[in-house]
């Protein structure tokens, strides 16, 4: 349990908006002289009795704080208790279903959230070069930029500020910028003197920090087309209007408005199912660039999918080679446009003759997955009839109608 009787840090930092509490104990230890994991044990978030060269920032902590953490690390560092939540993850959860408990299995744990949840990254983070450069404020020339909660969210791969896409490696080692062995929040947290705009991933065959910097204009790495960028910028529109706070509470899924938050859900299925078809659904890509990228990514997930198959024999089937979103800013995004495309169908019997062609295939690759990824928790009640139906059913969309009307929910307007 954390220490009440710590006291107040010297100096601390207010948090920039959208900041994640990763990034916030990079800019106060950077702050402060000092390191991550330091800060972590002045903080109450982490004992203080553990050795400071063994110590780790749980992950669990980038999510949600207990009450007695919380007040601890608010107490300590100058800062509400309302300024502290937005520092986590969980809060994004009332307008992203992936993190939402009341749509998933109510015996998920706030803390579970994170376990075995490949739509929220943990153990790495997106990030836009220029946002971390700062905005020419005092403290962001010395300290950097935001480190932003919502890069920790698969459907977030570009940045409507700067019009450009996000990055989710370090262009100098090619690694995860914050890869850590051990699971922990932060990559090497007993180390100060690190700036926050620094990769923190251990360099290939040394023992020694890469340290390379990923603020500014020049960290970049191969330049998509500007077809691509403006497809994937319009698309990332949508749904940061979807996931802001005062963004709309209903979203469109197969022609009837469900709540914002489950349509990320059905966006979850639908990719994992645009994965295991491919290229089924190609031609509902923005780009030939963009298809060829998806073209490469699914190659290597069915290639994954038969050897995962070969090893453990058909009593396990791993769903996740096709349900987790892609590590690449850019193929997801490609993948997300084709499902936001699909999810936009005028009415359910127009979303069932789109995706008849997709279901079908799904026998094909394997029935019982493609049944997995057509049934996730949390679905919406279009997306499951739709996703569900075996063939042409007139009377059971009908009836899906009745149903859907007694719960409230209305079509989309298309007047």
């Amino acid at each position: 349990m954390p220490d009440a009787s710590l006291r107040s840090l010297p100096r601390s930092l207010d948090p920039l908006e959208d900041e994640s509490l990763h990034g916030y104990l990079l800019r106060l230890a950077h702050r402060l002289g000092t390191s991550p994991a330091e800060i972590a044990a002045r903080t109450g978030l982490v004992p203080a009795t553990v050795d400071r060269g063994t110590r780790r920032i749980p992950m669990s902590l980038l999510h949600n704080l207990d009450d007695q953490r919380l007040g601890v690390l608010a107490r300590t560092t100058n800062l509400t208790p309302d300024e502290v939540r937005r520092l986590l993850t969980a809060p994004l959860g009332s307008r992203y279903g992936p993190l939402n408990s009341n749509l998933l299995a109510k015996t998920r744990t706030l803390a579970g959230m994170l376990h075995n949840n490949s739509w929220i990254l943990t153990r790495t983070t997106r990030y836009c070069p220029t946002c971390l450069a700062g905005n020419g404020s005092e403290i962001e020339e010395r300290h950097g930029g935001a480190w932003r909660r919502s890069w920790r969210l698969p459907p977030v791969f570009a940045c409507l500020r700067h019009e450009r896409l996000l990055l989710n490696g370090c262009p100098h080692c090619g690694q995860d910028v914050n890869t850590t062995r051990t699971g922990g929040l932060i990559a090497r947290g007993h180390e100060a003197g690190l700036h926050p705009a620094q990769c923190r991933a251990t360099a290939p065959g040394t023992r020694t920090v890469c340290g390379a910097r990923l603020a500014g204009a020049g960290v970049d790495r191969a330049p998509q087309a500007p077809a691509t960028v403006a497809a994937l910028l319009r698309l990332q529109y949508h749904f940061d209007h979807l996931l802001a706070p005062d963004g709309p509470t209903w979203a469109g899924s197969f022609g009837w408005m469900i709540p914002a938050a489950q349509y990320f859900i059905d966006l979850r299925s639908l990719s994992g199912l645009i994965f295991m078809t491919w290229p089924q659904a190609r031609d509902l890509t923005e780009t030939t660039a963009l298809a060829a990228l998806v073209d490469r990514e699914a190659a290597r997930r069915h290639v994954a999918f038969a050897k995962s198959r070969a090893l453990i024999g058909k009593q396990r089937r791993a769903s996740h080679h096709f349900s987790d979103p892609s590590a690449d800013p850019v193929v997801a995004g490609a993948v997300f446009g084709i499902a936001a495309r699909l999810l936009s169908a005028p009415d359910e019997t127009a979303g069932h003759e789109a995706m008849a062609p997709i279901i079908a295939r799904t026998r094909g690759v394997e029935n019982v997955v493609g049944y997995q990824l057509r049934a996730l928790n949390g679905l919406s009640r279009p997306a499951s009839v739709v996703l569900l139906a075996v063939r042409q059913d007139k009377g059971a969309f009908a009836r899906m109608g009745q149903r859907i009307e007694a719960q409230g929910l209305s079509r989309v307007d298309t007047a």
